[in-house]
């Protein structure tokens, strides 16, 4: 549970960036608007789905090409609009979401857009879980689902009342229900057109570098428990020369230094998942290519700011749980970890 109720006007927004800057770039509407600001969010994670409520101030939402290309987070987000308005840029198109829109939002794309004030529900499913049930599972940033639609309704439905009864889910019947969603969530966007219509143009040779950075980045996905991991395995096997890829990953710190992340991001999923809650911290780091459990620990605090076994202890699915926060004021920040966790 997060909320800014507690802070001191001028703070709530800093603190409600701070906190979603995890994932976005966040930033006021209106210059002066800090002033008046409040939010709220209040999070649940369902095997791998992080499910959200949450209502805040006006807000302009971005994810940028380059932190796109630097967090390589490799998810959907699939939004109800409960109360509020979003207007989205989405190449040279518009789109306008009313109240009571179902959209979806794909993470590993561009995103910017503007909410009004609001109240939303969300969630974020990995691709892995998603892309496979999906006609188009890459053309599907700003598609909306008509809410007056027997699918929209149902999606709109379902969200709304698995949020409500989170609290008293067990693990096991989370787990059925995130099934569910995504099927639902599949089913509905099955159903709809390509948003903003054709998205063609643009440079092709960016066009071409962007395609093979992300050829890359799902090599690098899949291979990241390969503890040879590394440009030689990457050069060989893609048939790309070790100066490209250097290149390709320049802009975003390096290719060793992404490979890292990814794993660090691997292995604080794992830690806060209920399914691998029977495994050890040190198992966990040799199996996404860790082998000294001693220079896992330290990356991995430098990393997130806790020790592995601190985020384990704080990471309890389907529940509130009071921990120390970096203020306290706020909320107990767990869905951060959840966030950061995400890739």
């Amino acid at each position: 549970m997060f909320d800014t109720a507690d802070l001191p006007s001028p703070e709530r927004f800093a603190a409600w960036r701070e906190s979603i800057g995890v994932f976005l770039e966040v930033g006021l509407v209106r210059a002066g608007d800090e002033e008046r600001y409040d939010a709220w969010a209040e999070s649940y994670l369902l095997d791998d789905l992080m499910l959200s409520r949450c209502a805040a101030s006006a807000t302009k939402f971005d994810r940028q090409p380059l932190r796109v290309a630097h967090d390589s987070i490799d998810h959907y987000m699939i939004q109800v609009l409960v109360r509020g308005t979003i207007d989205m840029t989405l190449g040279r198109h518009a789109l306008s979401f009313p109240t009571g829109q179902v959209i979806l939002f794909d993470l590993a794309d561009t995103m910017d857009t503007v909410n009004s004030t609001f109240d939303l529900v969300s969630v974020i499913i990995p691709r892995r879980r998603l892309a496979p049930l999906l006609a188009r599972p890459d053309s599907l940033n700003g598609a909306a689902v008509d809410p007056t639609s027997a699918t929209g309704r149902l999606v709109a439905t379902y969200l709304l009342s698995l949020y409500q009864s989170a609290p008293q889910l067990s693990p096991a019947e989370a787990s059925a229900a995130a099934t569910a969603l995504v099927e639902l969530i599949a089913l509905a966007f099955n159903g709809v057109g390509q948003p903003g219509g054709d998205q063609t143009g643009g440079d092709l040779p960016e066009a071409l570098a962007k395609a093979e950075l992300l050829r890359v980045q799902g090599f690098i996905k899949a291979h990241l428990a390969a503890p040879d991991l590394g440009p030689d395995m990457i050069a060989a096997a893609l048939g790309i020369s070790r100066a490209r890829l250097y290149r390709l990953f320049a802009p975003v710190g390096g290719i060793a230094e992404h490979i890292r992340e990814q794993r660090l991001r691997r292995c604080l999923t794992d830690l806060v998942s209920a399914k691998q809650a029977h495994r050890q911290v040190a198992e966990i780091a040799y199996a996404w290519g860790f082998s000294d459990p001693t220079h896992f620990a330290r990356a991995f605090k430098q990393r997130f700011g806790r020790t592995p076994s601190e985020v384990r202890r704080a990471a309890t699915p389907l529940a509130r749980r009071d921990r120390p926060s970096v203020d306290p004021r706020v909320g107990d920040r767990l869905h951060e970890d959840w966030l950061a966790g995400l890739g």
